[in-house]
């Protein structure tokens, strides 16, 4: 976790998609890791704040920052291999940060969640994952993610 939150309570662009993995199931848990560690090291030098969602073949992502600089490293992302079938859900400003605590929120029901993919009363096997949210807006986006990880929805 990396706190981003110096410029908290300023508007912000936030990008959303979902994509399906392509990785091989034994090779995920190392390349997941490898991904959390290089995107929290380079959201922080790029001073973008987001999540990453992963439920079974499906990844949802929410990247907050800089129009620019969100929508070039969207580019890259929807290039990488390592997933495909990369739909764009939602890009517009908005009032602020949701995930300003972290530079890539790790969302699953994995040990070692930063929160938990599964809700509430869904998640009773989950008791690593303890939700830390800060407000209404961050639960509201999260279940907004959770939704967006079924494939069958589409894009509001």
């Amino acid at each position: 976790m990396t706190d981003t939150t110096a410029d908290s309570g300023t508007p912000v662009f936030r990008l959303v998609y979902r994509s399906s993995a392509t990785m091989e199931r034994e090779n995920r848990p190392a390349e997941l890791e490898e991904i959390f560690e290089l995107s929290r090291r380079n959201n922080t030098d790029l001073g973008l704040s987001g999540a990453l969602l992963v439920w079974e073949d499906t990844f949802v992502q929410v990247l907050e920052g800089d129009e620019a600089t969100v929508r070039d490293l969207y580019a890259t992302i929807a290039a990488d291999p390592r997933h495909e079938d990369v739909v764009l859900l939602d890009a517009h400003t908005v009032d602020d940060r949701v995930f300003a605590r972290w530079s890539m929120a790790h969302i699953s029901d994995d040990e070692g969640a930063d929160l938990p993919a599964a809700r509430g009363d869904e998640a009773p096997d989950v008791p690593h994952a303890v939700p830390r949210l800060e407000d209404e807006r961050q639960k509201v986006v999260l279940d907004l993610m959770r939704e967006y990880a079924n494939p069958d929805v589409q894009p509001l």
